[in-house]
């Protein structure tokens, strides 16, 4: 059981800033950014390449990030002069980014094992000292993300979300806002991605996929569990963060129990489909009786 546990908690933390991304686009923007699935990879393929090529790892991770912060920005430009629907404005990103993605790698995947990381110092000592390494930049990302939703752009975000043309008539810019809230949540996913493939050990062109799916999933049974519980909106930004951390690590508590009782792996994501429909379903219950 301490195994399982461990398991858990090591495979949330690095999807942890998706989440957060995840969150900013569903819950603050209210809007299903499939790009996400594509800028996960971009930023794994974009740290491994430039490692590869011999760029401090610094330096990449700050390319990784800005390089999903560009494909959310794309997406946010489908939408604005494309007059494209956001919905198909992330699928068609994510769609395009296959190709750059491949492009930018190469190959169909990057061995980072005998490559430098952020970590690799850490994980040379001890494995704790890895793990708290990774624990710090995670939530060097969050706090920032947290400070982010604070300020007074973050309630600009907020309102885009609730009521764009509110904002509009108040003379804001909000498409200014949507490439900026666009831009943050894909580069959360790129951060997320790096930080995946440097534990995992390589970058993979696939290793995206349905990502979106697992973080909408994972954070709509956070809230379901927390937000009964708080009872004030003073709250609400700490609550919705609560909610992506606990929904995430309960993902992958229930994905490596599925695997602990060698679950056929044919089945797997049948098993985890059907629960996150289960999910979704109760959320729009939900809706329709508030």
């Amino acid at each position: 059981m301490i195994g399982l546990f461990i398991a858990t908690l090591t495979q949330a933390l690095t999807l942890i800033p998706l989440a957060l991304g995840i969150n900013l686009s569903y819950t603050i923007l209210r809007a299903t950014d499939m790009t996400i699935d594509g800028s996960f990879v971009l930023g794994a393929g974009v740290f491994a390449q430039l490692v590869s090529l011999g760029v401090s790892p610094y330096l990449a991770f700050l390319a990784a990030m800005l390089a999903g912060a560009l494909a959310g920005a794309f997406t946010a430009f489908l939408q604005h002069k494309g007059k494209v629907d956001a919905l198909l404005a992330g699928i068609l990103s994510s769609f395009i980014l296959y190709s750059v993605n491949m492009a930018i790698m190469g190959r169909p995947n990057i061995n980072l094992l005998n490559s430098p990381s952020l970590f690799s110092t850490a994980f040379a000592q001890n494995n704790l000292m890895g793990w708290s390494a990774v624990c710090a930049l995670v939530l060097i990302l969050a706090l920032g993300f947290y400070a982010l939703l604070q300020s007074r752009l973050g309630l600009y975000l907020r309102a885009f979300g609730d009521n764009p043309k509110l904002l509009a008539r108040q003379g804001l810019n909000i498409e200014t806002l949507r490439t900026l809230g666009f831009g943050l949540n894909n580069l959360l996913a790129a951060a997320s991605g790096a930080i995946t493939a440097q534990i995992i050990g390589y970058a993979d062109i696939n290793m995206g996929v349905g990502m979106t799916l697992v973080g909408i999933g994972a954070i709509i049974l956070g809230q379901h569990l927390i937000l009964p519980c708080i009872k004030t909106h003073y709250l609400r930004t700490r609550t919705e963060l609560l909610s992506a951390f606990i929904g995430i690590a309960i993902y992958f508590f229930i994905l490596n129990g599925l695997l602990r009782f060698n679950i056929n792996p044919i089945y797997l994501k049948l098993m985890l489909g059907v629960l996150l429909a289960l999910f979704l379903r109760a959320a729009t219950q939900k809706a329709k009786l508030s």
